[in-house]
């Protein structure tokens, strides 16, 4: 029993392998890189995930949403240097407090809080 496993397990992997390798596509090697001529032609760096460090991070935003059951602010915010680029994101808050004075639209400084991988905001206040 044991060895007619073993050969219907070497049959099916033959014939996987046999398939794959008479494949009628079109991929006879690989495609050539399209050449660009000019300063344009140097390489671009390929996007890497940063993590940021452990710590509070100063931001710049304006108020898109509120909500006080969550305790979260929706923002559209500048970048935040060394956490992410700029973009519209909802955070939650340490202490809900900190959304008693705010409305939808009020520009705002606020501290991000960065804790592996956690981000907080622990301090917002609406500026002029």
């Amino acid at each position: 029993m044991k060895c007619k496993f073993i050969v219907s397990i070497a049959i099916l992997t033959a014939a996987l392998y046999g398939c794959a390798g008479n494949s009628t596509s079109n991929t006879t090697g690989p495609r050539p890189s399209p050449v660009i001529s000019g300063p344009a032609s140097s390489p671009s760096p390929v996007p890497t995930a940063v993590i940021p460090k452990n710590g509070d991070y100063p931001g710049r935003g304006v108020v898109t949403k509120i909500n006080p059951e969550l305790a979260s602010v929706e923002l559209n915010h500048e970048e935040i240097k060394d956490v992410m680029p700029a973009m519209q994101m909802e955070f939650y808050v340490s202490d809900k407090k900190l959304l008693d004075r705010l409305k939808v639209g009020d520009k705002v400084d606020f501290v991000l809080r960065y804790k592996d991988p956690t981000e907080t905001i622990v301090n917002i206040r609406k500026v002029q």
